[in-house]
């Protein structure tokens, strides 16, 4: 499955930081590290830096270890960590680099603080995490289709679930509220492609990240919700090629 979301996906996300990481960075935190991709791709871009990279799953921690096992204990270390309650000292760390894990967060506001408590004064954190209106073309359909029914207990939840993607204000502000003196957002839409709407749902990569959004914003009612999106996205795009729209955002705090 990372064969299929690393490139089309996280990859997109994580060139919107990269670029901002300080070349004098000498340690750096790598939050929410999976299998590893993104601490590699910090290593390369700074030659000269060590990464600690921390995940909550230790299943994802034993296959990162294996994976990087050459550069394990020299320039990079895999810990089991919690970002709600880190072990780390203050103001350890040259920089922070949290790749699409603000999403996960059990609770942002403290996680941002104790991710602004272990970095040296004036390092950056660089994080990143799709804004509003992520998949946009399935989310209008699935809003029609309550609407349609005159569902509203169901439209709120589709709301809901969107508004789980923060605009790009909405996600400078909590990163201020956190304590951090400034808070800038990059943007960068991209798109994933498809011949037609049974690709789409057949997709791999949809399968992992926006069906389980999909379906938990529909809750009982996806089983008539989504093959009524899917017929409507058929008729919209005249059973041709359409494609899912990803706005990626980085915030680049201090």
């Amino acid at each position: 499955m990372e064969a299929v979301v690393v490139p089309r996906y996280d990859a997109h996300f994580l060139r919107l930081v990269l670029d901002e990481l300080p070349p004098n960075a000498r340690t750096v935190l790598d939050v929410g590290c999976g299998t590893g991709h993104s601490a590699r791709k910090l290593l390369e871009r700074n030659a000269g830096c060590r990464v600690i990279a921390i995940d909550e799953d230790e299943g994802l921690i034993d296959v990162a270890r294996r994976r990087a096992w050459k550069e394990i204990g020299k320039r990079l270390f895999f810990k089991l960590e919690s970002v709600d309650s880190l072990s780390f000292g203050d103001g350890v760390f040259d920089a922070v680099v949290a790749n699409l894990a603000f999403e996960h967060f059990g609770d942002p506001p403290r996680a941002l603080r104790e991710l602004r408590r272990v970095l040296a004064p004036g390092g950056p954190l660089l994080l990143t995490t799709p804004l509003r209106d992520t998949f946009v073309e399935v989310f209008d359909m699935l809003r029609e289709h309550a609407v349609a029914l005159s569902d509203d207990a169901l439209l709120a939840r589709i709301e809901a679930e969107v508004a789980r993607d923060p605009t790009p204000e909405e996600l400078a502000a909590a990163v201020r509220a956190a304590g951090f003196r400034e808070a800038r957002v990059r943007q960068d839409a991209f798109r994933l492609s498809f011949r037609d709407v049974g690709e789409l749902f057949g997709d791999r990569l949809v399968e992992k990240v926006a069906l389980p959004r999909w379906r938990g914003a529909c809750g009982d009612a996806a089983e008539a919700a989504l093959p009524s999106a899917a017929r409507a996205l058929e008729t919209y795009f005249a059973g041709g090629p359409l494609s899912l729209t990803i706005h990626a955002g980085a915030v680049i705090a201090r």
